[in-house]
């Protein structure tokens, strides 16, 4: 009867044994890195959040440990950084966590003690990991946006996942490496700061500190054209646009740029670069005559260097007046000017002398002054100096060569100039004040972009004064006068 008795209490305790035995070798077996357990009759120890890749654990995340086994307890808990120097410390504990968070980047130990003091077991084990190390930016914080309305912001080390928030909207991408983030703005104002949170992983998925950015965007680009509002135009001005900054894309600048009549005519003509910021269009073979043009962009494709785009679509408007031309005759020291094909108007001129001839060929009137003073290249004192106050209406047609009124003689008809057309007029004239104001009706009659053609002696069918639109061979005024040009100086360029 006692036997029974005796079998039948300590059948629970052998029940129980068991079972702590069968649950802890399952247990070990089936987190052989979760859990630290002494292998005996009766198993124990602690088990603790796995570590998963050991440089790289997710310093806020808490780590928790738990006593495993029959009567085991945690008798002693310590964390320690990479100098030894205990951050936590916790005694006679069955379950804990860990504070939070950790320093990034750092390496740390946990030291625990399992004992069960029944039994009197004891066990010290010891963990080493090394928190996540926070990619260090290669570059300054306050950075531009660039041409393309992007920024690349490269690291030391791969990133993972981001995503930037801000006052822009930014789309994030990733090169092969995972060393280069480039962030791509859209809606964004000009010359503006905004500043900008960037959210980022490590490639394992740590969830890492923002990192705080300013990213400045370019001042607008601006645009202007030479014709802005002008009528009355000749036919052979070049159109010109200038930017106030240098373009990114200067190939592909004037396939942005669209000219043509009002009426939605395209006018044929050739782009090219004259400087860094300026473009010029020159119409070919001319403007149409008395028309409405317009110049305009096709949108947001012309940037500047910087990234600064048109705040206001270009859209530029002019006029054309009619066919009006100038031409001029060493030989007999004649100009005619002519339009629509007839001659209105002839003028007896000086041009320059045998050692300061006037330049011969195709031109056009590029500025036009009512007065200008005119100075000689060489200076004071040297022979062939000069400098004349308020020369009236004066108009440039090539460098420093123009038609302008003369009051310091009367020798109309013969050479007389430093190279420039010498026109009678009125203006300051007090030795010969009743002579005919050729210069002033020149002036008025002219424009900026007239063609202007000089030539040693003028074609012969020219020869009689009157001067019909086409000849019977169909050539037009300007071509023969063209073709004259060159047979006065074979192998030279006309210049338009």
């Amino acid at each position: 009867m006692k036997m029974a008795t005796y079998l039948g209490s300590i059948k629970p305790i052998l029940f129980w044994s068991v079972a702590a035995i069968i649950t802890l070798s399952v247990v070990a077996q089936a987190n052989p890195n979760e859990t630290f357990v002494s292998q005996g009759m009766l198993p124990y120890g602690f088990s603790m959040t796995s570590l998963q890749g050991g440089n790289e654990v997710d310093p806020r995340k808490a780590i928790t440990l738990e006593a495993v086994g029959l009567g085991a307890r945690l008798s002693k808990v310590e964390l320690l950084d990479g100098t030894e120097k205990v951050l936590f410390a916790a005694k006679d504990q069955t379950r804990l966590s860990l504070p939070v968070p950790l320093a990034f980047e750092a390496r740390h130990k946990i030291k625990v003690t399992a004992e069960r003091s029944w039994s009197g077991e004891s066990e010290t084990r010891e963990i080493n990991f090394t928190t996540a190390a926070v990619p260090k930016l290669e570059g300054p914080t306050l950075t531009r946006l660039g041409p393309d309305a992007s920024v690349t912001l490269h690291f030391d080390r791969p990133v993972g996942k981001v995503q930037a928030t801000g006052g822009l909207t930014l789309k994030a991408e990733h090169d092969a490496t995972g060393h280069n983030i480039r962030l791509m703005a859209s809606a964004y104002e000009q010359d503006h700061k905004y500043a900008v949170q960037v959210n980022y992983k490590t490639p394992t998925g740590v969830s890492l500190p923002p990192l705080d950015l300013e990213l400045t965007t370019a001042p607008p680009l601006a645009a202007e054209t030479n014709v802005k509002g002008l009528t009355n135009l000749g036919l052979m001005l070049p159109l010109q646009v200038t930017f106030n900054e240098a373009l990114a894309d200067r190939a592909n600048a004037a396939s942005h740029l669209k000219v043509q009549t009002r009426d939605g005519q395209a006018i044929s003509g050739k782009w090219r670069w004259i400087g860094p910021r300026q473009l010029r269009f020159t119409p070919q073979p001319a403007w149409p005559a008395s028309s409405a043009i317009e110049v305009s962009d096709d949108g947001q494709h012309l940037r500047s260097e910087r990234g600064g785009m048109l705040k206001q679509a270009l859209i530029e408007q002019f006029s054309t007046g009619t066919d009006r031309r100038l031409f001029v005759y060493l030989d007999s020291q004649r100009v005619e000017a002519v339009e629509n094909g007839k001659v209105v108007r002839t003028f007896k001129v000086s041009t320059g002398k045998s050692k300061t001839p006037t330049v011969t060929g195709s031109f056009y009137i590029y500025d036009r002054y009512r007065h200008k003073r005119m100075r000689s290249d060489v200076g004071k004192g040297q022979p062939g100096f000069y400098e004349v106050e308020d020369v009236p209406y004066t108009q440039f047609f090539h460098r420093d060569y123009a038609f302008h009124g003369a009051f310091w003689h009367n020798s109309f008809g013969r050479p007389a100039s430093h190279g420039c057309v010498n026109m009678a007029t009125k203006d300051q004239n007090k030795r010969w004040p009743n002579v005919s104001e050729d210069a002033g009706w020149l002036y008025n009659w002219g424009a900026l972009g007239l063609p202007v053609t000089v030539m040693n002696k003028a074609p012969e069918p020219m020869q009689a004064g009157h001067v019909p639109a086409k000849d019977s061979k169909g050539t037009n005024q300007q071509a023969r006068a063209e073709t004259a040009i060159r047979q006065e100086n074979p192998g030279r360029v006309v210049v338009r």
